[in-house]
Parts: C-alpha cells; structure tokens; sequence
C-alpha cells in the first residue's frame, strides 16, 4: 500500500457526495489504521470537511482517531489542529467536545498542549475559548481546567 496515495485518495472523497465517495473514504480510513502508526492522524485529520454530504460517515474518521489512545495519539491531533482550519473547524471543535467530556484525556491533553509549537497551541486555545464561550455551563471548568495546564 502507498500510503500518499491512501491519503490523496482520503482526501479526494471527504465530501462523500455518493456511495463510490463513501466506500473509498471507508476503506482508506481502514487501510491507513492498519498501520497502527499515530504519525498518520495528521493525515486522517486531512479527511475532515465541514461541507462533507454525510456526517455519519465522518464520524468513522472520529472513531479512528480515538483508537490512537493516550498521549501520542492527543499530541498528534494537536499537531494537525491548525490545518484543519478553516475548512473543517467544525470537526476540530467536535475532537475537542470529545477531549473535554472525557477526564483522562482532558488531564493527558493539557499536557500535550505544552508540547507542540505556538501555531497549534495558539489554534488549540481558541477553539477551546470558542468551546467555553458558545456553552460556559457545560464546558467552562473543563476548558478552564485543559488551560490552566498551559505554559
């Protein structure tokens, strides 16, 4: 398998205007996860598209990035946050709504956010502040709680 070809063709089907687009974007997600490598969520993160026809299906790309448990898998999410932006800010907000409702990798991610470089770091907490602004009841002591972490 050649992996920039799987990602080429990630990327040509994120919209998943039709079943063809759906079964391709379904089994690149599958053979890049075969790889059991984290260095390919950065990839997997080019597979978001806020104008993608079929939300479920994107979902999958969710799920595929949360096998990469733990704080190599948090670090390489935040690596990629800034190229998803602005084409897929939605899907960035929605990895992060899922980071925020889960304890483990809210204490792991505000690790990680001393770890990449300002552009992510910088993208990272505006999307956390965006998160805390737009629902303070529900998520202000988390996100609160990720930055106070933050160097």
């Amino acid at each position: 398998m050649n992996i920039k070809d799987e990602i080429k063709k990630l990327q040509q089907n994120r919209l998943l205007k039709n079943e063809d687009e759906v079964i391709n974007f379904e089994e690149t997600i599958g053979n890049l996860l075969s790889l059991k490598d984290a260095k390919l969520i950065k990839d997997l993160c080019s597979g978001f598209d806020d104008s993608t026809n079929n939300h479920e299906v994107m979902f999958g790309l969710i799920h595929a990035i949360e096998e990469f448990e733990g704080e190599e898998g948090l670090l390489e999410m935040a690596k990629a946050i800034p190229d998803m932006l602005p084409h897929a800010t939605d899907w960035a907000i929605i990895l992060h709504y899922r980071i925020l409702n889960d304890e483990p990798s809210r204490k792991l991610y505000a690790q990680v956010l001393n770890k990449v470089n300002l552009k992510a770091k910088s993208t990272i907490v505006m999307l956390l502040k965006k998160i805390k602004a737009e629902d303070p009841t529900r998520f202000e002591t988390f996100v609160d709680q990720v930055l106070s972490s933050t160097k």
